[in-house]
């Protein structure tokens, strides 16, 4: 293992349609993902999670409650990944440089996706289940401390 990696993202809804962002990072190029990166020293998951989802989509989004945590061992790295379900409070939506293509999918579109190994990782359509199901961790639950 290289190291390990905490990242946040985005699952975010509209008209029942989801927003996907299509990668560029080599090793899943070309494959869909939630709006997810890593978080920086000092940063709270929360602020990574609304830094991220404007830096890939051009929206302004609030996390509103924790949908999962869920762990990869993937691409020689431990990855914890907190997925947030979040809203659109302002922007547009934009496809930066860093990103192929911004698009909304149904869940049925997700769920085909994954069948063809379309999506970055599993957990993509994991949080997307857990999401349908009800899952709902109060923001709350999360503290950001500082030390001494």
């Amino acid at each position: 293992m290289k190291g390990i990696i905490l990242a946040g993202g985005n699952l975010v809804e509209k008209e029942g349609k989801i927003l996907l962002v299509q990668e560029t990072l080599e090793e899943i190029k070309g494959k869909w993902n939630l709006p997810v990166g890593r978080i920086e020293i000092g940063e709270s998951i929360i602020a990574c999670t609304k830094r991220e989802g404007k830096e890939e989509t051009g929206f302004t989004l609030d996390p509103s409650y924790l949908i999962g945590v869920y762990e990869l061992l993937a691409l020689g790295l431990h990855i914890i990944l907190f997925i947030f379900k979040s809203e659109i409070i302002g922007g547009r939506l934009t496809v930066p440089e860093d990103i192929m293509d911004v698009r909304w999918f149904s869940p049925e579109e997700i769920r085909k996706m994954e069948n063809e190994g379309l999506l970055a990782d599993s957990y993509v359509l994991r949080a997307l289940e857990h999401y349908q199901n009800g899952n709902r961790i109060p923001l709350g639950s999360i503290t950001l401390l500082r030390g001494k």
